[in-house]
Formats: structure tokens, sequence, C-alpha cells
């Protein structure tokens, strides 16, 4: 693999693990507006628990996708180390 291709793995797996990040911190706040307008009574419950619902599923799908590609990029390390390993010996 040339450098240029895998400088620009790293950047994709980096850019991933952002909006992962950014996904699930996005998902928190909206949860937390659902409470707010529940507990400043615009909002009633049946539309509460249905948004909750959701958000809650958006977050778990963020979750999970940035576990996959935060794994790949563990993945790649190890393989790389141990390749380097086994090439020194």
């Amino acid at each position: 693999m040339s450098i240029e291709l895998a400088i620009l793995v790293w950047l994709a797996i980096g850019i991933g693990i952002t909006a992962g990040v950014f996904l699930v911190a996005r998902t928190a706040v909206q949860l937390a507006t659902v409470a707010y307008k529940v507990m400043e009574k615009q909002m009633d419950a049946r539309t509460a628990t249905r948004q909750t619902g959701l958000l809650s599923l958006a977050m778990l799908a963020a979750l999970a996708a940035t576990a996959v590609i935060a794994g790949y990029a563990i993945l790649v390390v190890f393989a790389s180390l141990l390749q380097s390993n086994l090439a020194g010996n």
C-alpha cells in the first residue's frame, strides 16, 4: 500500500469516527430538548415517547457504526504491528 493511500484510509477512518461522535452528541442534545419540552408542557407524552424512541434508535445506530469503524482501525493497527514484527524476525 502506498503512503498516499494509507493516509487517505486513516483520514477516512478519522472522519468516520468524528461523524459518529457528532451524531451521538447531537442525538443526546435532541433527547434533552424533548425532555425539556415535556417538562414545560409544550409536548404531550405520546409524541415525546415516539420521538425518544426514534432518537434512541438513531443513537444506537450511530454508536454501532462508530464501533465498527473504530474496530476496523484497531484491527489495521494490530495487523500492521504484527506484520512489521514478523518482518523483523
